[in-house]
């Protein structure tokens, strides 16, 4: 099997709409300027997080396993193709942080790399669609040995093929996260971060930033609709928080799929936390009637169903009001309006992320 596995890795891949090109380690080791070392991606030195099911998918960097493809609805497919909270780390002493990637043909949004250095933002770049591409996430920075995460892009599918970093820099494991597990988000497209311009930018990547904690953020835009087979898959990584936020992308069903959705985490994970986050604020919502009573029905559901589960005894799952969160006052920071923007991604997670800490380590 491990044979097979690495014969996998230099090969080159032609599937999924992907071009005729050579392989990563190749790519790697195309002369340069003699300014950088790169290593090939995947490699035992940059840690992946994020995401769960790459040792089945890779190279391809999917949020959800394709040996499960035809039982997954299209919808959440569609997104889940995209790398949407996926991160390498590492720590190394270098001043310049460069990335070879390749962004799928045909992506409507702009791909943004994102490099931190601890918590502090330290570069970004943005790759055109199509064609291979290397980009400079920093450089210049000193200071010694540090740790570097780099966000894959939200939205947007596409591949790592190799990290450059200064020609004598050693590569060593990233800190380690306050929790051995990590946060596993579910939901809609506020969740995924459709209003963020950058993947360090969303929600759940702020808060995870925040607490120091690693997470799985399966969003999935308008298709966060607590279908049986994707729910089956949300709960295979074990985590030190559930956290469901289907908004609006729910629809109009019945409570049924939303209550067995919970019910069927809690089977698996009888006493991991789980939160709900109800819908947050819409400034479509004062102008379109129907849109507010959908709103509305909407969150007294989705408090319904979590609140009947902790009356019933179960003492890990609390509610999350979404108009607590981010609501009317709110109204400057949308991106569009459903979808908070970077600075409305900043204040939801400072609002959300005191709930998340007390959940996971019984302390505020």
């Amino acid at each position: 099997m491990k044979t097979l596995f690495a014969f996998l890795f230099a090969t080159v891949f032609t599937m999924g709409g992907w071009p005729n090109r050579v392989t990563a380690a190749e790519k790697a080791s195309v002369p340069n300027d003699g300014l950088v070392q790169w290593i090939s991606f995947p490699d035992p030195r940059l840690e992946l997080r994020g995401l769960p099911w790459f040792a089945v998918n890779a190279p391809d960097l999917w949020r959800l396993p394709q040996t499960a493809r035809a039982q997954i609805p299209n919808g959440a497919w569609a997104r889940a193709v995209a790398p949407d909270g996926g991160r390498i780390r590492f720590s190394a002493d270098t001043a310049e942080l460069r990335l070879r990637v390749e962004v799928k043909a045909g992506q409507r949004k702009p791909a943004f790399f994102d490099a931190y250095v601890g918590e502090e933002f330290a570069g970004s770049a943005k790759a055109a669609s199509g064609a291979p591409a290397e980009l400079v996430l920093f450089r210049g920075r000193k200071g010694g040995e540090k740790p570097i995460t780099i966000y894959l892009p939200n939205n947007t599918e596409a591949r790592v093929l190799a990290v450059g970093v200064d020609p004598k820099a050693a590569l060593r494991p990233a800190p380690a996260f306050a929790a051995k597990l990590p946060l596993v988000c579910y939901g809609s497209s506020v969740l995924q971060g459709t209003g963020a311009d950058h993947p360090g930018k969303t929600y759940p990547a702020i808060v995870a930033r925040r607490l120091n904690l690693d997470f799985v953020n399966l969003g999935f835009g308008g298709a966060g609709k607590a279908e049986p087979a994707v729910v089956d898959l949300v709960s295979e990584p074990p985590a030190s928080c559930y956290l469901f936020d289907l908004g609006k992308s729910y629809g109009n069903q019945s409570e049924e799929p939303f209550v067995r959705m919970l019910a069927t985490i809690r089977s698996a994970h009888p006493t991991t936390p789980i939160i709900v986050v109800t819908p947050i604020y819409s400034t479509k919502e004062p102008g379109e009637k129907e849109y507010r009573e959908k709103s509305v029905s909407l969150r007294a559901m989705m408090r319904k169903a979590g609140l009947d589960r902790r009356a019933a005894g179960d003492r890990f799952i609390a509610v999350a009001e979404g108009l607590e969160l981010f609501g009317p006052d709110d109204h400057a920071l949308f991106r569009d309006p459903q979808h908070p923007n970077d600075e409305g991604n900043e204040r939801l997670a400072a609002r959300l992320a005191p709930l998340v800490q007390r959940l996971i380590t019984g302390r505020d």
